[in-house]
């Protein structure tokens, strides 16, 4: 999978979830986990640094609760570890 079609697949995840969560979602359904999403997005990124995955951590965080104020930081985040994943595998 090219580091494009990752971060594509890693859109589309938190795309899904965050037109399926609503505040309350915990209430309705108690086996319902947040972390669970955001481990769930976490595996499409593949082998990345700590720092790299804590940072998307809190941003797919904010993305699935809030995606209309955080979408654009997403796709620039995705975008800057795209380069970083494209000179790790050209070195």
């Amino acid at each position: 999978m090219s580091d494009r079609e990752r971060a594509d697949a890693v859109l589309e995840h938190v795309a899904v979830l965050a037109f399926l969560y609503y505040p309350g979602i915990e209430v309705d359904d108690p086996s319902y986990r947040l972390a669970d999403d955001i481990e769930w997005c976490l595996a499409r990124l593949g082998d990345v640094a700590d720092v790299e995955r804590e940072r998307m951590r809190a941003l797919f965080e904010r993305a699935i609760i809030d995606p209309t104020a955080t979408r654009e930081e997403l796709f620039t985040a995705l975008v800057e570890l795209d380069g970083v994943l494209a000179v790790e595998h050209h070195e």
